[in-house]
């Protein structure tokens, strides 16, 4: 059916957008002299009486609401072939979806977008009300009379309110977007589902892309290194599939992520700029290096392998080579030495065309447990020295293991340096492990265990996890153990 000419004395323009139960038009107030929307259900729903009531339950909940932070509804009519209509905020800078398919927000901005997007989420649950399909076609913008703009949640076509909807909830929400519990019949999501949206809509603000299912998701600094570590932890929570984890509502979240660090460390030279886009215009699509199911003595390890990414700090945040037990990792390596037997047997099965990257990485810096054995040993225990060791289920690839993405933030010249392809050269997946372990091992040095075993674990899981547990965490004691056996092995009588 053509669109009509008014809605009661709203003239109609043009389309702007079309939903699975309405399409929504540019309007003008001829009485008022301003523009507004008008949201009419298609025709082929205006019989249905359940959809029918629940397309006038969203106008009457954002009129409930009424609040600047929200979309607000001025009208409520029936056009004369009988279809409902609502008469609502005219949004003139478009939405958050729009804006996020041309460029990758600043960390601050964001941040403020998000604060923004909460208070308004924060209305609906004063009111009682989850909204249910936070995403970013649902965000939008309006300009400020006296300048500026302001940002508006829209769209409670599926709301759920504990004071007028039924108990029993249907699966509703948008992948990438939607809590688990909403993929199930009566999940009665709360506050905690909304949580989640906001939580997906702050990752992909930071990352540029929708989280991944939960047993594939890394935090944001795994696809943007200059995110804070604060950040990822409070943007975690939010994501937890247990919403018992999760922050309790809008508010909570909102202070939670205000009370994180969010000015990133000055880059050092060489280092890409906060909120600046790599080269070629393309982010890290995978920023941890998930491990393959590991042999070890006693059973087998099902090894998920953070890297570097899963903390936020990474070359732009490393030690300057005056800092106690750090280097700066934009520094050249030490050279290559064809002596290697100071620190490794020679009687040992380490390959001889790598002992020189080797020695390279396990002297990188002066740091309590690194070494060249014990970057030998981890190599025996990641890939048994195969170059050509190919992975593509995991996107792991070469001697030490590493995604081109992670590989990409560690090699010399971080990402100033051409992406790596695979096969991942040895010389620089081996040197790119001291690296690592320069500027991430001063982080977990005052956690108890031995200082080598430390790092190894560290390779595997990132900061937040040694933290977490405290030392090694249990699920890397039986590699840590391998790592030990090795180490004894390399090192010279």
């Amino acid at each position: 059916m053509t669109a009509p000419s008014h809605a009661g004395r709203y003239r109609i323009e043009q389309l702007i957008g079309v939903g699975g139960f309405a399409t929504v038009h540019l309007a003008h107030d001829d009485e008022l002299r301003s523009p507004v929307a008008v949201k009419i259900l298609a025709e082929n729903w205006a019989r249905q009486t359940d959809v029918r009531e629940r397309f006038l339950q969203e106008a009457r909940l954002l009129r409930r609401a009424d609040s600047h932070l929200l979309v607000q509804v001025f009208d409520l009519g029936e056009l004369d072939d009988g279809r409902p209509y609502f008469v609502m905020t005219y949004a003139d800078r478009g939405t958050l979806e729009e804006r996020l398919a041309g460029r990758l927000f600043a960390i601050d901005e964001t941040l403020g977008l998000v604060h923004d997007i909460c208070q308004g989420v924060a209305v609906l649950h004063s009111i009682g009300v989850v909204h249910r399909d936070l995403k970013p076609s649902n965000v939008l913008f309006c300009s400020r009379p006296e300048g500026g703009e302001r940002v508006m949640v829209a769209d409670l076509g599926i709301a759920r309110s504990t004071d007028h909807l039924s108990g029993l909830t249907l699966p509703a929400g948008s992948p990438g977007y939607q809590a688990p519990e909403q993929l199930y019949f009566d999940g009665a999501p709360d506050a905690r589902a909304d949580v989640h949206g906001l939580g997906a809509l702050t990752y992909h603000m930071l990352t540029g892309q929708v989280p991944a299912k939960p047993e594939q998701r890394v935090p944001p600094s795994a696809l943007r290194p200059e995110v804070p570590e604060a950040i990822d932890a409070v943007v975690m929570r939010a994501l937890d599939p247990d919403r018992e984890a999760r922050w309790s509502d809008a508010t909570a979240y909102a202070v939670a992520l205000s009370s994180s660090t969010v000015t990133p460390p000055e880059n050092p030279p060489g280092a890409v700029p906060p909120g600046a886009v790599p080269p070629e215009n393309e982010l890290p699509r995978e920023g941890r290096r998930r491990g393959r199911r590991i042999a070890i003595a006693g059973g087998t390890a099902a090894a998920v392998v953070a890297a570097v990414a899963v903390t936020a700090v990474v070359v732009n945040s490393a030690q300057t080579p005056d800092s106690p037990g750090g280097t700066d990792a934009t520094a050249s390596p030490p050279p290559a030495t064809t002596d290697t037997s100071t620190w490794l047997r020679d009687d040992s099965d380490i390959p001889r065309q790598y002992r020189g990257p080797i020695v390279q990485a396990g002297t990188y810096c002066e740091l309590p447990g690194l070494s060249p054995a014990l970057i030998a040993a981890m190599l025996k225990a990641e890939s048994g020295y195969d170059p050509d060791l190919s992975d593509p289920e995991n996107n792991e690839y070469g001697i030490a293991r590493w995604t081109p993405e992670v590989l990409w933030h560690w090699q010399q010249g971080g990402l100033q340096s051409p992406k790596p392809t695979p096969p991942l050269s040895p010389e620089p997946s081996i040197v790119s492990m001291g690296r690592f372990m320069c500027t991430l091992g001063p982080r977990v040095q005052d956690l108890p265990g031995e200082p080598a075993l430390k790092l190894a674990a560290l390779y595997r899981s990132g900061v937040d996890p040694l933290k977490r547990a405290g030392g090694i965490p249990e699920r890397w004691r039986e590699y840590t153990e391998k790592v030990s056996r090795y180490m004894r092995d390399y090192q010279p009588a």
